[in-house]
């Protein structure tokens, strides 16, 4: 039978009409977070899934957030920014609320940009660097507080222990987290009475430090402390070849060092990481908030490894606090909530607040230091010398 023009036309616009109301319900039916991340590669470690996928369970487990549960669409970015936007792209069209992504600027900021139309927040479990706190976009938020509050609990600590003479190790790889943290932490030590020796640079994937470490032996007199804001396996070589060269200054760095595979250096010989210690971004200790986390997670079948990984899960629960305090899934509505909270509960901490930052959360910073190869918690404060940034 065939039917007129204006009944067909009727009957095609209302399939759309319902099929665009089933799309929107469907989207509604799930919290969808995108992970365009480093699943390969040597950013692979300090990638957050993991811990975001468990703290997502847990609360699907619970009924979810206003009777919506999470879905998390994860795929490799490995370390290159193309694929990341192309991926970030895909995720868009899929109904993302927000997303994390590789966690450096040259990748976070086109990210950023991309997804801000649409409302989408990046929410990021583990950047640290100023360049995402100038105001360049607005569609950011860092879980942590920036490389100048590591480095100046790093640096403070380090004068507790009567450091005086340092220098620091420098690159342009890693921004400003690999270039200006190691500067931060000079100026502090400066500012009280210290100096700066020497600045050295190197380039990552370094296997022989052996110049680096004759300018630093040259130096008269020794350094109490040398500071690089890198991460594994480099340090661990580091480490070792300064020791076997009689070297035996603090070696001090940031959250680059709080990966599992610096604590393994200690089963061949704890003594050394006796005098090595880091500014990180939570307490990541035996006994910790992030201890019982990845002990949770363990019993639901889930491994969660080390600090990066654990700090996912403190994504999805501000996410879900957007969600729950918005009433709603609209990208804008979650983002407004976040930045209005006095309180937000997380994994790593009690709680956190962008309320008076805007873009990141001003916590208690954490230096870990070690104790027969295990890790011990040194001092845990909110500097408030911190120098000048950016």
């Amino acid at each position: 039978m065939k039917l007129s023009r204006t009944i067909q036309t009727l009957l095609l616009s209302t399939t759309a009409s319902l099929g665009i109301m089933g799309a929107a319900a469907s989207a509604e039916e799930t919290i969808k977070v995108g992970f365009p991340v480093p699943l390969t590669g040597d950013f692979a470690p300090y990638t957050e899934v993991d811990g975001a996928r468990c703290m997502a369970e847990m609360i699907n487990r619970d009924g979810g957030v206003n009777g919506m549960k999470f879905e998390l669409l994860v795929q490799d970015a490995g370390s290159d920014t193309q694929t990341a936007i192309s991926l970030s792209e895909k995720f868009l069209g899929q109904g993302i609320v927000a997303m994390g992504t590789i966690a450096f600027s040259d990748t976070l900021i086109p990210v950023a940009q991309l997804v801000a139309p649409q409302g989408v927040t990046i929410i990021q479990a583990q950047s640290t660097q100023v360049e995402m706190q100038t105001g360049v976009v607005d569609n950011f938020l860092s879980n942590v507080a920036p490389d100048p509050y590591t480095a100046t609990a790093a640096a403070n600590y380090a004068l507790s222990q009567g450091v005086k003479n340092v220098a620091i190790f420098k690159t342009d790889e890693g921004g400003s987290w690999s270039a200006r943290t190691p500067e931060w932490f000079a100026d502090v030590i400066v500012a009280n009475g210290g100096t700066l020796q020497t600045t050295l640079n190197y380039a990552g994937g370094t296997t022989d430090w052996s110049p680096q470490i004759a300018e630093l032996k040259a130096l008269d007199p020794a350094p109490d402390a040398v500071y690089i804001s890198w991460g594994m396996p480099d340090i661990g070589v580091l480490i070792r070849q300064m020791r076997s060269a009689g070297l035996d200054a603090w070696v001090v760095g940031s959250d680059g060092f709080d990966d599992p595979s610096l604590d393994a250096l200690a089963k061949d010989d704890p003594t050394l990481l006796n005098k090595v210690f880091f500014g990180s971004l939570a307490p990541a200790i035996p006994g910790s908030r992030i201890d019982q986390f990845q002990k949770e997670c363990a019993a639901m079948g889930m491994e969660v490894n080390g600090l990066f990984p654990s700090l996912g899960a403190d994504v999805i629960k501000t996410i879900a606090y957007g969600v729950e305090a918005s009433g709603s899934t609209d990208p804008f509505a979650i983002r407004e909530a976040i930045r209005n909270a006095d309180s937000i509960p997380v994994m790593s901490v009690e709680s956190i607040s962008y309320k008076t930052t805007g873009s990141y959360a001003l916590r208690q910073i954490p230096v870990i230091g070690f104790k027969d190869g295990e890790r011990v918690l040194l001092s845990l404060d909110v500097p408030e010398n911190v120098p000048s940034w950016p």
